[in-house]
């Protein structure tokens, strides 16, 4: 009597662990799978200012130049956006390659190494001694919604700076907008490569026209 009553517990445990198993393995299957993500790089861009390209000989100094001051949104790898009034998001299932501040960076350096103006040009990820530092906040870095169209708006507050004595030689704001032709993810992002590339090309222009040379002599 008492082996039966055994063997039938048994038989009820091994149910109700059966039973527990074929839920969880439901339940699993009824879980939504993680939406795929897109990671995109910063395109680059082969403009080049008329300033710049009159430039003449490159400028025999070592610039570092440093990841920029951001906050927010515009410290990570989101792609951000502004769809209306008071509004901050991010596109869904699309991510920078890196994050913000070292796309920018890289892709000045990379920009204006292929111009050639600056001798030499190194980050602040390198441990080498340097003439002159630009350094700066991004205060926007994000596409807006105007007029049912995405507009890339690019903000950044530049300094250059003498890493010697620690003083500010030359300071400016630099904003560029560039509208995307249409609202496609993938054309927004070409359209952050365009802006960025403006600015790089101001930026280079406005550099170059600082007496860095005269000033690291001093």
């Amino acid at each position: 009597m008492i082996m039966t009553t055994i063997l039938g517990l048994v038989k009820h445990i091994r149910s109700l662990i059966w039973l527990l198993l074929l839920m969880m393995l439901t339940a699993c299957t009824l879980l939504p799978e993680p939406s795929p993500v897109t990671f995109y790089r910063l395109p680059p861009s082969h403009l080049m200012s008329a300033s710049v390209f009159a430039a003449g000989l490159p400028r025999a100094i070592t610039l570092r130049v440093n990841q920029p001051e951001t906050s927010g949104l515009l410290s990570g790898n989101r792609i951000a956006v502004i769809p209306g009034p008071n509004q901050l998001s991010v596109y869904q299932g699309a991510r920078w390659a890196a994050s913000v501040p070292v796309l920018f960076r890289d892709l000045l350096i990379d920009t204006w190494q292929q111009q050639g103006k600056i001798q030499h040009i190194i980050s602040d990820s390198e441990a080498l001694q340097a003439d002159i530092e630009l350094r700066g906040t991004l205060r926007a870095f994000y596409s807006e919604y105007q007029q049912g169209r995405p507009v890339v708006i690019i903000h950044f507050d530049a300094q250059l700076v003498d890493p010697r004595s620690r003083t500010i030689l030359a300071s400016r704001r630099f904003a560029v907008n560039e509208v995307s032709p249409t609202t496609d993810v993938a054309a927004v992002v070409a359209a952050f490569g365009i802006a960025h590339a403006r600015l790089a090309n101001e930026m280079l222009g406005w550099l170059l026209a600082v007496n860095i040379s005269d000033r690291h002599q001093q």
